[in-house]
Order: C-alpha cells, then sequence, then structure tokens
C-alpha cells in the first residue's frame, strides 16, 4: 500500500511539472528585488531594455527576465515602458502601497487562501504554488521566490474599501479631524483620508498652523480665534 501511495504521489507531480507556470517568474529573483529598491532612486527611464539593466549594474544575462515580472505587475507596459503606476512606486511616500494591489490582483489565489501569504512559512508556500501554478521543481521555486521579492518591496496595509457617501474626513495620525461636509450643490461628497507626518523639532504654534492650513484649503473653513505668539 505505502508503494502504491508514493506511485500516486508521483504521477501528480509529473503531471504538475508538465503544465506551464501560472505566475510571473524571474531566473534571477535577488536581481529584481535589488531593482526593486533601485527603481525610487533612480531618473524615470522612457522604456527599460538590456541596455538600461546594465547602465544600472543589472549585467547578468538572466537578469533580463526580471523585464517580464514587471510587466506582470503593471510596472511596464507591453512596449517595457514604465506605466504611472512605476511613476507611483517611485514615490517614497506611498509607492509601496501602490504596489500591492497589483500584486493581490495577480496572486490572487494566494490571497483567497491566506490573508497574508507573504508571511507564511517556506512550506505553506510551496503547498499553495503547488496547488495554484504549475512548472518545474525549479519553476515552482523560483516563482515563490519571485513573489517574496515583489511582496518585500509593497505593502498591504492600506485600506481599498470604498469610501463611506456624505462623509469629508481627515486623520492625522490616527485622530479624525473635520465633520461630514457637502462639497457641491448637488450633495456629491468626497471621503478624505489624509495622513501626515509633521516635522519634528517644530514649536506647538507651528503644528496649529499646520492644522489650520488644513482647515482652510481642504474643507473651507476660516480662521477661528487666530493669534499669533
Amino acid at each position: 500500500m505505502p508503494a502504491k501511495k508514493t506511485a500516486v504521489v508521483a504521477v501528480q507531480k509529473g503531471k504538475k511539472a508538465n503544465t506551464e507556470p501560472k505566475f510571473p517568474y524571474t531566473t534571477k529573483p535577488s536581481s529584481l528585488r535589488r531593482l526593486l529598491q533601485e527603481i525610487p532612486k533612480k531618473p524615470k527611464p522612457p522604456k527599460f531594455d538590456s541596455e538600461l539593466l546594465k547602465s544600472w549594474g543589472f549585467t547578468d544575462s538572466n537578469d533580463y527576465s526580471v523585464i517580464r515580472v514587471l510587466k506582470a505587475v503593471g510596472l511596464l507596459d507591453s512596449s517595457n515602458q514604465p506605466t504611472p503606476l512605476y511613476a507611483t512606486y517611485m514615490q517614497l511616500d506611498g509607492g509601496a502601497a501602490a504596489l500591492g494591489e497589483p500584486i493581490k490582483k495577480v496572486y490572487a489565489p494566494m490571497f483567497h487562501a491566506s490573508h497574508t501569504p507573504y508571511k507564511e512559512p517556506l512550506e505553506k508556500l510551496q503547498n499553495l504554488f503547488n496547488i495554484h501554478s504549475g512548472g518545474g521543481e525549479r519553476a515552482l521555486d523560483q516563482q515563490i521566490q519571485t513573489f517574496k521579492a515583489l511582496c518585500e518591496s509593497a505593502s498591504f496595509e492600506a485600506s481599498t474599501e470604498p469610501a463611506p457617501a456624505g462623509v469629508a474626513q481627515a486623520t492625522l495620525g490616527g485622530p479624525t479631524v473635520g465633520t461630514p461636509t457637502v462639497l457641491d450643490p448637488a450633495g456629491s461628497v468626497v471621503h478624505i483620508n489624509l495622513h501626515i507626518h509633521l516635522p519634528e523639532n517644530k514649536s506647538r504654534r507651528d503644528y496649529e498652523a499646520i492644522i489650520e492650513d488644513i482647515g482652510r484649503y481642504i474643507f473651507g473653513k476660516a480662521d477661528q480665534g487666530h493669534r499669533d505668539e
């Protein structure tokens, strides 16, 4: 009986190895990881090609395989040109969050099986990719390592739920500032979830001025009781 079970498992693995990989992967996951760290530091190029990669220090012939991964998650278009998402990803503040959603779409089965698949141990990831993808053992491993490299440069904490109608608000480090506000005569409203990183070593009056500007320019509120100190 044990021999029969072993034979069945071998047949199943053989069938899986003969199928095509379903997720993008690079043969150099370490280069993908390094490239994602370099993109925010470099000027946005008109197009990605082997010459550009070499000028950025990616000289291995296998490094070019990272291009198909960048295209799969929407950082490059079909012509290898940077997309609007690429420009957003270049921003140090918010770039990682912008990459989170495309990754969740490309790897939807993984996020359906786990809230945080990028935190799962290797054994669990191997099981998930074996179920939902294809390719031989090496291809499966490269798909897993590619997924991990992408997730290391992304953030999945930002909420993607649609904002409730009828409320406009700003959030500063947790507390909510503002009240429900109608923004046009037709009754349309916008929900604003504003996160502000306040500078250090400022006086209380400086912080109050920042909040007053938010009220003035976002909520249309005039100064009340303003006084200079």
